[in-house]
């Protein structure tokens, strides 16, 4: 869990939630998974992201520009908004991305099936599907055999 709101203590997590609920007419919620020095909410109604983050652990706009840049769709758009006001927490929007997120998965669950049903739902946004079909039958393939070994 976040320990941002303990590091950060000129900023609450109220004046976070505050700050991204004027942004939207709709609710705002947390995600149900949060980094360490950082506080993630979801604005689906624009499909967008919102984190707030500690200097102890800030993004490089030039690491995440190259990283779009790269990976294409598989990276958010991504751009700092600013500073909370007299605070040194950084405010990150980031698109949200289509598919089911695989950090939200408990752990318990992941078998080889659950990691094809992950790889078809991200893979379906972002590849065309002949492409997708070879892709998927590597990963079944992979994952049947426990192969831990990169290929091509």
């Amino acid at each position: 869990m976040s320990i941002l709101f303990q590091t950060q203590d000129e900023v609450t997590q109220e004046a976070c939630d505050a700050y991204a609920q004027d942004l939207t007419t709709e609710p705002v919620r947390p995600t149900s998974w949060q980094g360490y020095h950082s506080y993630t909410l979801l604005l689906d109604d624009l499909g967008l992201i919102l984190q707030f983050r500690s200097k102890a652990s800030p993004l490089d706009p030039d690491i995440v520009c190259l990283a779009k840049t790269v990976h294409g769709p598989l990276a958010p758009k991504t751009h700092r908004l600013g500073y909370m006001p007299g605070s040194s927490v950084s405010i990150w929007q980031m698109e949200k991305l289509p598919g089911d997120g695989y950090l939200t998965m408990p752990r318990q669950t992941i078998t080889p099936n659950t990691l094809d049903v992950t790889v078809k739902s991200f893979a379906g946004h972002v590849i065309f599907p002949s492409t997708l079909r070879s892709c998927l039958y590597y990963v079944s393939l992979t994952a049947t055999s426990g192969s831990t070994q990169r290929h091509g």
